[in-house]
């Protein structure tokens, strides 16, 4: 064979090995990078547990007729709770759940949150689910890697990746006011909403909610954001509690707040990393009448230490109309005691 027949042979043999690399099935022999090989295990981890969510409603205004969504969720209980969003769900007159392996079920709303924008659902005759491992998103680094997983668009089990952006931000969408949320800049989009966001090792560190895309002035890209996976995993938890029902008068003391964590402590220079901010005082409350006022920060009641407005919560609904509690709060850098006599919320 000539020269020029050993150089044909040779770049045959080189395209047949490209073919083979490229079908599916035959393994390249290229090796993942560490860093790709991360992302590769944690979405191989996370993938069975995520689920996408399409459902029917009907239109509540003058056009009238149904209207479909599409959203994503994350399994929180291999018994087949499921949680996404609120919004997801609202509404809803049927709820499709699609699982990983493609396998579909009926879902049911157990209950949901418009405050914290929460809902679980619950599908029957799955069997055994892979439920999502959670991590601790107190413990988030900003640059870390975020990898968001979800049902964009009807692309199902779509992955993108980003870093951790903020923590503790404040964003106002529609009605809700969204407090201490995740920054990212992974792609979300329409359809990934009640999804998990992820870090490197699978473990789900926020449920994706929104999208900030700016205004008629502006736009904006890249800015993403994730429900928290410790309020998360928390209000799931009391969602899933059977409802009571009572007849107790409900306590009320009228305050819209929001949680203070150690980075929002450090953002702000507030005097305290764990507790309750007051962000809105309703007028002749009992809040406001005690001269509680927005920018206080809640720090114990009754001797109780406050981690988040979910402590506050539990604590006030432990009440009855009528009854006094002693609060330790931070105004401005003066610590305060007061003392505030809850009365019954209006119906």
């Amino acid at each position: 064979m000539g020269l020029s027949g050993l150089r044909i042979a040779e770049r045959g043999l080189c395209l047949v090995a490209m073919v083979l690399c490229l079908l599916p099935g035959v393994p390249s022999q290229a090796s993942l990078i560490p860093f790709e090989e991360a992302i590769v295990k944690a979405v191989r981890k996370i993938k069975p547990s995520v689920v996408a969510i399409h459902t029917v409603a009907q239109r509540r205004d003058m056009i009238g007729g149904e209207m479909k969504g599409i959203g994503s969720g994350v399994i929180f209980d291999s018994s087949g709770y499921i949680l996404t969003n609120t919004h997801v769900v609202r509404n809803a007159t049927n709820i499709t759940v699609t699982l990983a392996n493609g396998r579909k079920f009926h879902g049911v709303v157990v209950n949901a949150s418009g405050e914290y924008d929460l809902a679980v659902i619950k599908i029957n005759g799955a069997g055994k689910l892979q439920a999502a491992a959670f991590g601790d998103s107190d413990r988030l680094e900003l640059g870390q890697l975020s990898i968001a997983i979800g049902n964009p668009m009807h692309f199902g089990w779509t992955v993108t990746t980003g870093v951790v952006s903020a923590v503790g931000r404040k964003v106002r969408a529609g009605s809700i006011i969204y407090t201490n949320l995740i920054q990212t800049d992974a792609a979300i989009n329409p359809g990934n909403s009640g999804g998990p966001l992820i870090n490197s090792k699978g473990e789900v560190i926020g449920i994706n909610t929104l999208v900030y895309t700016g205004n008629e002035m502006s736009s904006a890209q890249g800015l993403s954001f994730a429900i928290p996976s410790n309020t998360a995993r928390q209000i799931a938890a009391e969602l899933m509690k059977p409802k009571k029902y009572s007849a107790k008068p409900k306590a009320w003391l009228g305050i819209a707040m929001s949680d203070v964590t150690p980075d929002l402590a450090l953002e702000w220079g507030l005097p305290v990393q764990r507790g309750v901010m007051v962000s809105q005082v309703t007028a002749a409350s009992p809040a406001a009448n005690a001269g509680i006022v927005p920018g206080d920060i809640l720090v114990k009641v009754d001797g109780q230490t406050l981690r988040n407005s979910s402590d506050l919560r539990n604590v006030v609904t432990s009440k009855s109309p009528g009854d006094t509690i002693v609060v330790d709060l931070w105004h401005k850098a003066e610590k305060r005691q007061v003392r505030v006599r809850l009365e019954q919320i209006s119906q």
